[in-house]
């Protein structure tokens, strides 16, 4: 894409979601309601799909499914005044997680830009517009959003700060929530260079079935000199309405979380951190035996 004044690249909306009727029913007409004439919504189900699909077809006018190996697609639209958004249903005939689930939303789709999130966030009508614009750099790769997290008070979220300490890497909240460079842009909600995206693979399924995946694609792209940027005036409500505690539990949940950072470090370590990494090992599974 390159810089020009009339710079306006078509939107896939990829939202990947797991037994999520009752949340799309809240939280899509607000994406719906932000996307520009001609855009489309990819939403890639999991699992879960009977009620979703029904809800879907009678609402938004789903055609016959399109079967294939591995999903079923239907296609519909939503029409506003003079909007006319596409909006396309993929059932996943076995479960795939949350990044080769995103994987083939990002693969699916027809627009050069991918705005990625969740089913249980809610987008403000300016979001997108805030997002766009950026990519007249062709150097970014991917822009994170402002989160609110009202259930917790509001609190605000989506710059963050990736070190590397005790053999570990580690990660946290911003210092600030200015525009700038972030160490990561969040799955949940950010927007992303569809064909750097494709160039990398996408989420590395090493990751399966959550956590640090977007922590690894956001690295791998800065590696390759491209930016991943925060924006603070592209803003959406983040709900937490449905969570992998739910399903696997906060003990195991912690547990991938672990061995994801440990699959994190090893793989974007210099010669130097992987020796310190191999040097603290006994330190952190004494520790973690503490626990």
């Amino acid at each position: 894409m390159k810089n020009q004044a009339n710079f306006n690249p078509g939107v896939s909306v990829v939202i990947p979601t797991y037994q999520g009727k009752i949340l799309l029913k809240k939280n899509l007409p607000c994406v719906l309601k932000s996307l520009r004439n001609g855009d489309e919504v990819i939403i890639v189900d999991d699992g879960g799909f009977k009620e979703t699909l029904v809800w879907l077809k009678k609402n938004y006018g789903l055609g016959r499914g399109v079967k294939s190996d591995s999903y079923i697609l239907y296609k519909g639209e939503f029409k506003q005044s003079k909007k006319q958004v596409g909006l396309i249903y993929v059932a996943n005939q076995t479960s795939l997680r949350f990044a080769a689930n995103s994987n083939r939303g990002v693969e699916l789709a027809r627009y050069p830009l991918i705005f990625l999130v969740n089913d249980d966030v809610s987008i403000y009508f300016d979001t997108i517009k805030k997002l766009v614009p950026h990519f007249k750099d062709n150097g970014v790769f991917a822009v994170g959003c402002l989160e609110f997290d009202h259930q917790r008070g509001g609190i605000k979220s989506g710059k963050n700060k990736l070190w590397f300490e005790q053999g570990m890497f580690i990660h946290s909240k911003a210092d600030d929530l200015k525009f700038g460079q972030t160490a990561w842009a969040s799955g949940g909600s950010a927007m992303f260079s569809r064909d750097k995206w494709l160039q990398m693979g996408g989420f590395d399924l090493a990751y399966y079935p959550a956590y640090w995946e977007d922590i690894d694609l956001s690295q791998t792209a800065r590696r390759r000199g491209w930016k991943i940027l925060f924006e603070p005036q592209a803003r959406v409500d983040h709900n937490h309405e449905t969570t992998n505690t739910d399903v696997f539990g906060q003990s195991k949940i912690e547990q991938m979380s672990w061995r994801h950072a440990n699959i994190y470090t090893w793989k974007h370590a210099d010669i130097w951190q992987k020796i310190a990494y191999l040097l603290w090992r006994p330190y952190w599974w004494w520790k973690r035996r503490m626990i």
